[in-house]
């Protein structure tokens, strides 16, 4: 999130100075438009574009301008959840392995970078277990070419490690919500890497395993993506609807007649409704394998310690969209949350945690299984399965 000024106790913007404050990401139409109305001014567009002339126009109150900043204030960017693993080859625990002064800035390489990390995070054990650390991190950006509100921005991150039960296996969570946060996570994970290896906590020719869009075939990413959503057995999560799906055809092959209207035409396709799961893109199986199928939003309800509400779930390969890249790792964020009945003892980002928490389960387990049925290769797998 933007980082205020440090003066901005000192002054009350107006203008141009207020236009580019209110129009930051973290202050949405709700909030300026709620500003407007405490003062009887009620506009029949609610969007920013409309809403925000009005409000440059007049001098906000000291009380009403601090209103805002609270809205910035609370309001981040969606976390990310990347999952991958490393093999482990040792009697010893995760605590144990982690260097005991862990010096995340000697790793980075930050010298002409225009961010940094916050003060000198270091690895703690969650409940006091040995076996499941975490790296809670934050960076500070700096950008001269914003405006004056915008011109610091702070993001926050996390690496956290976890040993299977039977001890062969840590699971590692890259929780970003940057790319620099992203970045850190991951040159962090690499010296750690290094540092298992020179240890011999795990051999020097592991590898850390993701779940890759080159992973599957065609088909197998499409089933995938189906399993996470269709007959989910959660006791937190229950699908409903999947409400955007964003695919392109296999320009590899020849389409099918169902799809020959879009060969040499479409490149990507977005679709956004309801019941998606009912087209005929993805129940008709023959379709399966000349679909480039990379994103879908699904939507579920939620039952969470006593809380109701709906979500909208994010999962697949963002970085596809753009690069095309194949390389691309397969990350999950929590668009949205919907309360049935605000919560009192809990926070929406507490809410959100658990949310990612079981549907990283969910991803984990509908993969093993994938794994297991397909003989350890989801690319060749047998529809018939």
């Amino acid at each position: 999130m933007n980082k205020e000024p440090v003066d901005i106790d000192r002054f009350l913007p107006h203008g141009e100075m207020l236009r580019g404050f209110i129009e930051q990401p973290f202050i949405s139409k709700a909030d300026l438009t709620e500003a407007l109305r405490k003062r009887g001014v009620f506009l029949k567009s609610t969007e920013k574009r409309d809403v925000i002339p009005w409000l440059v126009g007049m001098m906000l109150a000291p009380d009403e301008f601090d209103r805002l900043r609270e809205a910035q204030r609370t309001k981040e960017d969606n976390p990310k959840v990347n999952t991958q693993s490393l093999p482990w080859s040792s009697s010893a625990t995760l605590l144990d392995g982690i260097p005991d002064e862990f010096d995340i800035a000697s790793v980075l390489e930050l010298e002409f970078s225009n961010y940094a990390v916050v003060g000198t995070p270091n690895f703690v054990p969650i409940n006091g277990n040995p076996e499941h650390l975490i790296l809670d991190f934050e960076i500070e950006r700096s950008d001269l070419s914003k405006n004056w509100a915008t011109t610091q921005s702070r993001f926050r991150g996390s690496l956290e490690l976890e040993k299977t039960q039977d001890g062969k296996e840590v699971k590692l969570v890259v929780t970003h919500t940057a790319s620099e946060t992203k970045q850190v996570a991951t040159k962090a994970l690499q010296g750690l890497l290094r540092h298992f290896k020179s240890g011999g906590y795990v051999d020097h020719s592991a590898e850390i395993a993701k779940i890759l869009f080159s992973t599957f075939d065609n088909s197998s990413r499409v089933l995938y993506f189906l399993s996470l959503t269709r007959d989910v057995a959660s006791p937190i999560l229950a699908f409903e609807d999947i409400v955007d799906l964003e695919f392109s055809p296999d320009s590899t092959s020849k389409l099918p007649d169902g799809m020959a209207w879009m060969e040499k035409k479409i490149e990507d396709l977005k679709v956004n409704g309801s019941g998606l799961h009912e087209t005929f893109f993805i129940t008709n199986e023959e379709y399966h394998p000349y679909v480039y199928l990379y994103q879908i939003d699904a939507r579920y309800s939620f039952y969470y310690k006593g809380i109701e509400g709906k979500c909208v779930i994010s999962a697949g390969f963002p970085e596809y969209r753009g690069s095309r890249e194949v390389a691309c790792e397969f990350e999950v964020n929590v668009k949205n949350v919907s309360f049935k009945t605000q919560p009192r003892d809990i926070t929406r980002n507490e809410v959100v945690k658990a949310l990612l928490r079981e549907f990283d389960r969910l991803k984990l387990d509908r993969f093993t299984r994938l794994i297991k049925d397909t003989k350890g290769s989801p690319r060749a797998l047998d529809l018939a399965t």
